[in-house]
């Protein structure tokens, strides 16, 4: 019998005494796409098949009637073992040579699933300092990922090799992630049964075992199977460890007493060995002890922020320049009022309660400094500036960092440069100082005067326009600030020309960034860095994480990797041309735009637009109305699991979690609703769409109307993909499927499923719900599903992008008219006029009513046009999607813009097998 630990016993090492260290196994990322060993096993089994057969491992034919007998064929082979105790045997003798192993797990670890709840909160708690070490038996970087993508953690010690013990502190300033079975990518993964008996590096047991004595121990989602772990780590070392007095909290999902043969006979031996100080905790899994542990935290937390300062006792070599301390710089240098107003600004921004102004004086601003890495606090005491402090807050920092300076070049003829800068030479330089704040704003002065709007005529209105997008030259100007490599003796370089505007800054892309382009080669990164970034993918990485992040808290920026993507969408909208990417071997990155092609007369300020202008359907549904109100509770519901369990109903309205309340259209007060078993029903408000809106966010109501159309799309019959918000038709057999419905003209039928050799091919849209002024639309944009069964296997990423390509060059306006069209059918259930959203149980069809009868109903209805909104936009030719911002027109003009969609496109019947000019 175990001594067992209930959660509370875990909430409670975050009240008092040391914090706990973390020990995470295997299952603890499972929800995040990474399989268990008995899984992982049958992978290997396929991909030595594969391999022996001289067939791709990435080929989805080889299917498990091919590879099992295989497998069962091999020596090594035990047919009384379960797959699972089979996995080391299985490394050891199908994934040779090494490098072969190599490619297998990395391949295996860059899974497209979303990163856990469980992890994203251990982030959240490192960047709170109240988890400082972690330590881990698995080869994933999803906790490295996510450290990354979280705004606060400036700085993650990740321990992988024998090179790296080095850094492994027992009173680490950053948070530490420590690989005890080494790291893939440097080939020193422990998989196979004689690399997992050996025992631990001895300098790697000599640092960690300090922490195991002064911290209490949580293990979760490790089994306890590994003698290099177990015995040789903390059972032989139990007694130089005290003990462990600080306990090991071993957490083993869904435990009971009676299940205690269940666990290994390691694990047996080390609570043996310790006596009470090894406890059992039940626990539902990884994300929910998680989420509890997190919650608890923010709950006993202090009314008010209070910075936690670790002195640094000897600076890493791993860490970026801009934590580096300038021991002949001192916090004097500091313009302190307008750092004040930054310090305050970025609290707001990241959520840190500042405290009253009586608390809030110089001593509590520089412990402030000291735990965002802006200063540096030495065991002696003293503090020094960082160079990112130093940079963002010194009035002068060229002092001491002399290269942190902007050269502008100005090149024009003299009448050019005498209009816009008042000077007239033929060139000019222009030097731009002082921290990293008076450079932004000299810069946005300087480019606001060569980016004067005009008014652009053509067409039935006339518009004001900008040379250049404000928002891409604001993003281009912070990606140089924030990215540039500040140790490189070369400025950042603006030009500015009568026709374009180009910026390089010192220092291409970090090893993050590089990371993700693996197995490009160096000759095609350019381009293909560009191409990325165009096609929507967010890359992210940061050279300076400190400026990064305070130029996040001043909102600035926005760190989700979008900025470059921001400045193409930007310059496409405004008719410029954006070129970007690294140069000169990566030593610098550059980007250019070009100005707008429009001659300006400088008298009048007008220009008139160089194409035709014409008008386009676009592929816009209007919202024809929503509920009168968002019915709001209490609850004690966390996630939406728990109300589904808890009411045991086959149906329940649509609804959303937040901030401990549930929010729904439907009418809370009424014990018909089946939310009503879940609600404190003394807690029932209700609030207008706006108000809604003022309190939580736009953002979360266009939650609410995803779960509400997640349910329509499922009414209709559609797969419903929701992370990346696209719908599409499974097969319903092993052939084609095809649907009839009214296109613009007539009757037509089209294949929506279709079945290739190796894959299936749906026509889908991607959708999301905007808000365009004072009208909601839902946004609809055709495209193309690709999976290996019909239904919701997807194809790898690499295969889709080119089948995508591929199929979708072909696509030009008048097909993806076709296509919204037949979606908009597909929507509305054939109906004409409005519709409503089927949110109700499945054997409920949607109700289609006119729009004077719209208000008359007493259920709660989304009502939604059946007519695409139509806009105004320059003629693009076949660039489908070039049209700039939408203008709402009467629906009585729509008919009338179908007919003005010149040479129609031939769509498709298969009924007929020809074509049908519509």
């Amino acid at each position: 019998m175990f001594q067992t630990a209930t959660i509370g016993r875990l909430r409670s090492l975050f009240i008092q005494g040391p914090e706990p260290i973390f020990l995470l196994g295997a299952s603890a990322s499972l929800s995040s796409g990474i399989p268990l060993a008995g899984e992982l096993a049958e992978k290997i089994a396929r991909w030595g098949y594969c391999l022996d057969n001289g067939l791709d491992p990435k080929d989805p034919r080889p299917r498990r009637s091919n590879w099992y007998p295989w497998l069962r064929g091999q020596k090594w082979y035990r047919e009384d073992w379960e797959l699972v105790a089979q996995y080391p045997a299985a490394v050891d003798n199908i994934l040779q040579p090494r490098q072969t192993r190599k490619d297998f797990f990395l391949d295996l670890l860059e899974t497209q699933v979303e990163p856990g709840s469980g992890y994203k909160l251990m982030a959240e708690l490192m960047a709170r300092k109240r988890v400082h070490t972690v330590l881990t038996t698995n080869f994933d970087t999803i906790l490295q990922d996510v450290c990354k993508a979280n705004k606060p953690v400036h700085h993650l010690e990740v321990i992988q090799t024998t090179s790296d013990y080095t850094k492994l502190s027992t009173s680490p300033p950053y948070p530490q992630l420590i690989y005890l079975h080494g790291s893939v990518e440097h080939y020193t993964d422990k998989n196979t049964i004689t690399e997992i008996n050996e025992e631990l590096h001895p300098d790697l047991v000599s640092k960690v075992l300090p922490l195991l004595r002064d911290h209490p121990l949580i293990v979760i989602g490790y089994r306890g199977a590994e003698p290099s772990i177990m015995k040789h780590l903390l059972i032989n070392n139990a007694a130089a460890a005290e003990g462990y007095r600080h306990g090991i909290y071993w957490c083993a999902r869904n435990y009971e007493e009676e299940d205690s043969d269940s666990l290994t006979p390691f694990v047996h031996e080390l609570a043996a060995q310790i006596q009470t100080n090894f406890q059992i905790a039940p626990i539902d899994g990884f994300d929910e002890v998680m989420e509890d542990l997190w919650h608890h935290v923010q709950q006993h937390e202090q009314d008010y922020y209070q910075p936690q300062v670790r002195a640094v006792t000897e600076e890493s070599p791993s860490l970026p320049y801009d934590f580096q301390k300038l021991t002949d710089a001192s916090l004097d240098d500091f313009d302190w009022p307008p750092m004040r107003v930054r310090l305050l600004q970025y609290c707001q921004r990241t959520g840190l309660q500042i405290p009253p102004v009586a608390v809030r004086n110089d001593d509590w601003f520089t412990q402030l400094l000291c735990d965002q890495h802006l200063t540096l606090q030495t065991e002696a005491g003293n503090i020094f500036p960082t160079v990112g402090g130093y940079l963002l807050f010194a009035e002068m920092p060229q002092h001491h960092i002399p290269t942190a300076q902007v050269m502008v070049r100005l090149k024009g003829d003299a009448k050019w440069l005498r209009s816009v800068f008042d000077i007239s030479e033929g060139q000019t330089e222009q030097i731009i100082v002082g921290n990293l704040w008076t450079q932004l704003e000299d810069i946005y002065a300087l480019l606001s005067r060569v980016n004067r709007g005009f008014i652009l005529k053509g067409g039935r209105h006339s518009k004001d326009v900008y040379p250049y997008p404000p928002d891409a030259l604001r993003e281009m100007v912070v990606n140089a600030l924030v990215h540039r490599d500040y140790k490189e003796d070369t400025p950042i370089l603006i030009e500015i020309e009568q026709t374009c505007i180009g910026i390089r800054n010192p220092g291409g892309l970090v090893q993050d960034v590089v990371d993700q382009m693996r197995g490009i080669p160096q000759e095609e990164i350019k381009s293909a860095f560009e191409t990325k970034i165009k096609d929507g993918n967010s890359i992210q990485g940061y050279r300076n994480p400190v400026i990064a992040d305070l130029f996040y808290g001043a909102e600035e920026m926005e760190k989700a990797g979008s900025g470059l993507s921001k400045v193409w969408q930007a310059s496409e909208e405004n008719n410029n041309e954006a070129r970007f990417g690294p140069m000169e071997n990566n030593t610098a990155f550059e980007v250019t735009i070009s100005r707008r092609p429009e001659v300006v007369d400088e008298t009048t300020g007008t220009a008139y637009r160089e194409h035709n202008f014409d008008r386009y359907v676009s592929n816009l549904l209007e919202v024809h109305s929503f509920p009168d109100v968002v019915w709001h509770a209490g609850t004690d519901a966390r996630r939406a699991k728990d109300v589904w369990e808890k009411t045991g109903a086959d149906w329940l309205p649509p609804f959303m979690l937040h901030a401990e309340r549930l929010f729904t259209f439907d009418n809370l007060s009424t014990p018909a609703n089946p939310l009503y078993a879940v609600i404190d029903a003394n807690d029932i408000g209700k609030m207008t769409i706006d108000e809604f809106i003022n309190v939580h966010g736009e953002h979360r109501f266009v939650w609410l109307l995803n779960t509400c159309f997640f349910r329509h799309l499922e009414a209709q019959g559609l797969w419903v993909d929701k992370p990346r918000k696209r719908a599409y038709f499974p097969k319903v057999d092993e052939s084609d499927r095809k649907i009839t419905y009214q296109a613009r003209m007539r009757r037509a039928t089209r294949k929506v499923v279709t079945k290739k050799k190796n894959y299936w091919e749906h026509k889908s849209f991607w959708f999301r719900f905007e808000r365009f002024d004072d009208f909601w639309a839902l946004v609809l944009l055709p495209s193309y599903v690709f999976t290996t069964d019909g239904e919701k296997k997807f194809l790898p990423r690499d295969s889709v992008n080119k089948l995508s390509s591929t199929r979708q060059s072909r696509d030009y306006n008048n097909v993806v008219h076709n296509d919204l069209v037949f979606w908009t059918q597909v929507l509305s259930g054939g109906e004409q006029g409005t519709f409503a959203l089927n949110t109700g149980p499945s054997d409920l069809k949607a109700d289609t009513i006119a729009a004077n009868e719209i208000h008359q109903r007493n259920r709660p209805q989304i009502w939604m046009t059946t007519i695409l909104s139509a806009t105004e936009g320059l003629d693009f030719k076949d660039d489908a999607w070039g049209i700039g911002s939408p203008e709402k027109l009467d629906v009585t003009q729509l008919e009338a813009e179908f007919l003005q969609v010149g040479q129609l496109a031939e769509e498709e019947d298969v009924n007929s097998g020809q074509g049908t000019q519509t």
